[in-house]
Parts: structure tokens; C-alpha cells; sequence
């Protein structure tokens, strides 16, 4: 296919120039998304086994409540409860406890709730537990790219990329036409050799296009997630003018003026109505004024195409006698309706099960590849090399060497810092029996190592940091298994090691180790054999 050199001259100049303003935020992004695929799992990984209450059966969950409401007066309102849910795997009911009034609308990193279930003899156990949510950690390094603070109700870091999203789209369609004149010839030749940036070339348009069609859904509804409330409010504006453009719930005329919460007779209703579905909790809100009261049951299934990061959703009024209206599951939606949720189970990955969610790591993986190597073409696009080794070196010109810096220790600062916040997760309690926060420390210590990396990348260059950053992330990940193996020899130290079908983890850090235990040598033999006054020369 031929087009005109100067349409392909400029494209190519815009696709490295957005690619390179938003390379290392889409990079933490994608990462971090690919780990997104299996927060829940995560979260129960790093969850310590005293976090967690006993699990009972769907039969007790009314005297689970009856007891609670009558000991706690903060769970009559609202509450929720657990019945097989990865996210909410702490205990079977919870509830936040009463806060001031300033606090209301702050944001509660610490995640403090009020757990409780029953015991063997059927007594109330409750305790508050701050919850050791390492997966909730990584989703907002997602959403936000580590961009901390809140406008609003969304966090500044959704709406920053919202707008990398719209140039990223504008690097996928310029790579494009830049790659389709040599596409048929180019595509999977990945050519190897002493000229590095043709590596780099081959290995970057091998995963862009791919994984083309997973790009251009993940920043087009990327795009919808950051701004659907500035498209509703032109919407209603443009539609609906001083009408309201959605309507509240009006309250729910009830046969009994005093009816009882029955639990068991709302699951078996959920499963009359959707049995296709399996309930894996209900939000239950204002169940004190029956009229006005809701559920909002999160359910899941496999086969579906779900609106929520891992569950579709029913909403009702728990006291109807009425039935459920199920028009909000994607198994009785209109076709305009399936096209939506569409856009969101395809860009959470949350349909197919487990086979889904690896290839969505995968492809994750490769996305953040692709960044990074985009930021290293044109790094080694403008290494200035010096060919007759009788002049004097050459020196670098301070934009690449400052994008060099920039890329090391952003990019394997980001991995560095989430990888020692997981193993953080394991061992904070070991050092800080009294911590009051886990949340907190993993927070801190995530931004902490990050921006440490970073400096370090600027203070010693890119050349030296390279090498030293890829063996502190083959031992932190070494690290991984050896701590749940410790738990497993020595379990009094407080540690406790991996159990039932979360081993993989383990598992997949020691692959990743091995892996960069490999880049790690590379980097180190590159930069011993690099020519003098090299980029990449120490």
C-alpha cells in the first residue's frame, strides 16, 4: 500500500511525539491493569488469616443479621452481605461504623468496616478490621496512572487520563498508516543484530498491531469512563433541558406495613428469576423505611457480558412481593442495552472466565511493552554514536539522556514499587504487630519507592540505574515465595503461607524473576561492552 511521503513524514512525527508525552503514564497504567485482571485474588492473598471471619450458610443470614441489628444500631440503616464474592471475602456481613460528619466525605484509604458472622454455637462475633486491600491498591494505579488527589467525586488521575486516552488513540491510527506501506513485509520479522533500534522497531510494531483491535477498545471507552459525566450533563442538557435525566426510584407501595428482612426468601427469588446467575452479595440501604429501602445484588456468570468489574446487578426494594425487574442483566437485555455493556466487559475482561482474564494479563503485559518500547526507539534513535574510536566520545544531548532517566525509573520504579508492596502486605504485620493501617503502608510505601526510583534513575543515569533496578525486582520477587515458604517452616513468626488455589502467585513470581533475572544480564553486559561516551555506558 503507497501514501504520500509527506502524510506518512508527519504521522510518524505525531506518533512519536504523543507516543512519547504519553508513554510512561500509559505503561503504569497497563501494568497495572494487567494485575487488575486478578485483584480480588490478590487482596485474599495478602489478606492475614485473623482479617478473616468464618464463613456460614445462606440458612443463617437472617439470625447473622437479627443479632447484628440488635447489638449494632450502625448496621440497622445499611449494611452488606457476603455470600461467595472474591472482593468482599472478609466475612459474610459488614457494615461502616458511624463516622463524624466532617468525615463523610472523605476518602477512606484505610477501609475501616465492621465485620461479623456466627460461630459454632451460633453466637455474634464482630470485630473491625481495617482491610489489607493490596488489589484496590493496584486498580487506582490503574485508573489514575499514580496520579494522586481528588476533584470532585473522581480522583484528578481518571480525568489526566482521560485525556492520555484521546492521544494514545491518536498514536494508535498514526503508528498505523506510519506501518501499513511495509505492513505485509515488516509484520513479523523480528530482526536481531548489533543495531538495537531496529530490534526495538521490529519487536514494538509486532505488539502494536497484534494487539490493535485490544488498544483501540481499552482507550475509546477509556475515554467514556473519564468524562460519561460531562456526556450525560451535555445529553441532558441537549434532551432532557430542566428535566431531571434520571428519574429517582419512587417508593415501593408494600401489601404489609411492617415486613421482615428474609434473606433466604430473597435468594430463592434471585434464583427463580436469574438462574443462570450466582449471587455473590447484596448491598442492602434504608432497610429501617421499607418503602424506600434497596438491594443491590451483585451476581455473576461466566457467559455474560457483565457491567461491573466483576458482576452484573440487580436493584429492587427488598420487601416487594412484586417480581424483580432483571432488565439491568445483559441475559434479558435489549440489544442496544448488550451494546454497552459490551463496552465494559470488554474493557474489564470479565467475561470467559478465567481463560479471559490470562489473555487479558497478557495482552496488559503487552501493552506496557509496547510504551516502553516506543520510549526506548526513540532513545536509541537519537544516540549519537561514535564510529572511529580515534575521536573523542560523543556526548549525548540532555533531552535523551533526561527521557532515558525518565523511562528506567518510571517505568521499573512503578513495577518495583507494586512488587514490594505485595511482599510488604506479608511482612508488615510481622514488623508492626500494632499497624493500624495495612492500606496505609501500602500506599505510602508504593509512592515512597516509586519517586525514590525515580531519583535514583536521575542521580546515577539511566545506564547504571537499568541494571541495578531489574536485579532489586529479581530479588523482591525471589522474595515472594521464600516468605510463604518461611510461614510454612517457621509459623510462629507471625507470617502465613499461600493456601488453596492462590499458590499460582507464588508460582508466577518466580517466573517473572527468572525472567528479569535475564534482562537484568543483558542490561549488565550491555553496559559493560557499550562503546565509550555510549548512552548506555557506565
Amino acid at each position: 500500500m503507497k501514501i504520500r511521503t509527506d502524510i506518512l513524514k508527519i504521522a510518524k512525527e505525531l506518533h512519536t511525539w504523543v507516543g512519547i508525552s504519553a508513554g510512561i503514564l500509559l505503561f503504569i497504567c497497563f501494568f497495572a491493569g494487567g494485575l487488575t485482571m486478578f485483584q480480588h485474588d490478590l487482596s485474599r492473598w495478602a489478606t492475614p488469616p485473623q482479617q478473616r471471619l468464618a464463613s456460614i450458610e445462606p440458612s443463617q443470614f437472617n439470625q447473622l443479621i437479627t443479632q447484628a441489628h440488635a447489638a449494632y444500631p450502625d448496621s440497622v440503616s445499611s449494611f452488606q452481605i457476603n455470600i461467595d464474592s472474591k472482593e468482599y471475602h472478609h466475612a459474610p456481613m459488614m457494615w461502616q461504623a458511624a463516622r463524624k460528619d466532617a468525615d463523610q466525605g472523605a476518602f477512606d484509604t484505610a477501609q475501616n468496616s465492621m465485620l461479623a458472622t456466627l460461630t459454632t454455637d451460633g453466637q455474634l462475633q464482630v470485630q473491625q478490621e481495617n482491610r489489607s486491600n493490596l488489589g484496590w491498591l493496584i486498580e487506582q494505579l490503574h485508573e489514575t496512572g499514580g496520579i494522586p488527589g481528588m476533584l470532585g467525586h473522581h480522583t484528578i488521575g481518571v480525568y489526566v487520563m482521560g485525556g492520555v486516552a484521546l492521544l494514545y488513540f491518536l498514536a494508535i491510527m498514526t503508528g498505523l498508516v506510519v506501518l501499513l506501506p511495509t505492513l505485509v513485509k515488516d509484520y513479523f520479522a523480528i530482526r536481531k543484530g548489533k543495531n538495537k533500534k531496529r530490534f526495538w522497531l521490529d519487536t514494538h510494531n509486532v505488539v502494536g498491531i497484534s494487539s490493535l483491535p485490544f488498544h483501540v477498545i481499552i482507550c475509546v471507552t477509556v475515554v467514556v469512563f473519564a468524562f460519561h459525566d460531562v456526556f450525560y450533563g451535555a445529553i441532558g442538557k441537549l434532551i432532557y433541558a430542566d428535566r431531571p435525566m434520571f428519574e429517582r426510584r419512587a417508593a415501593v407501595e408494600l401489601a404489609e406495613p411492617h415486613p421482615q428482612l428474609d434473606i433466604d426468601h430473597i435468594l430463592q427469588r434471585l434464583k427463580q428469576q436469574a438462574p443462570d446467575y450466582q449471587v455473590t452479595s447484596i448491598r442492602f440501604t434504608q432497610v429501617d423505611q421499607p418503602s424506600k429501602a434497596t438491594a443491590f445484588a451483585a451476581l455473576y456468570n461466566p457467559n455474560q457480558m457483565l457491567r461491573g468489574d466483576n458482576f452484573d446487578y440487580l436493584i429492587f426494594n427488598p420487601y416487594q412481593t412484586t417480581p424483580y425487574n432483571t432488565s439491568t442483566l445483559n441475559a434479558f437485555n435489549g440489544n442496544l442495552d448488550k451494546l454497552l455493556n459490551s463496552m465494559f466487559s470488554l474493557h474489564f475482561g470479565n467475561f470467559g472466565g478465567d481463560f479471559t482474564r490470562w489473555i487479558y494479563l497478557i495482552l496488559g503485559m503487552g501493552g506496557a511493552f509496547l510504551f516502553y518500547s516506543g520510549n526506548i526507539l526513540w532513545i536509541e534513535s537519537r544516540v549519537k554514536r561514535q564510529k572511529n574510536p580515534q575521536l573523542a566520545a560523543p556526548t549525548q544531548r540532555k533531552d535523551v539522556r533526561f527521557v532515558a532517566s525518565l523511562t528506567v525509573g518510571a517505568c521499573l520504579g512503578s513495577m518495583f514499587a507494586i512488587f514490594t508492596a505485595m511482599l510488604l502486605g506479608r511482612w508488615g504485620l510481622v514488623f508492626m504487630p500494632h499497624l493500624s493501617s495495612m492500606n496505609h503502608l501500602l500506599l505510602y510505601s508504593y509512592y515512597v519507592l516509586f519517586v525514590g526510583c525515580l531519583i535514583y534513575s536521575f542521580c546515577i543515569g539511566a545506564a547504571r540505574a537499568l541494571p541495578h533496578l531489574l536485579l532489586a525486582i529479581v530479588i523482591v520477587l525471589t522474595l515472594i515465595p521464600f516468605t510463604s515458604l518461611c510461614a510454612y517452616l517457621f509459623p510462629h513468626i507471625g507470617l502465613w503461607s499461600t493456601t488453596g488455589s492462590l499458590w499460582w502467585i507464588d508460582l508466577m513470581a518466580l517466573i517473572f524473576a527468572a525472567l528479569f533475572l535475564r534482562f537484568y544480564q543483558q542490561a549488565k553486559g550491555r553496559a559493560q561492552h557499550a562503546a565509550k561516551g555510549s548512552l548506555w555506558s557506565v
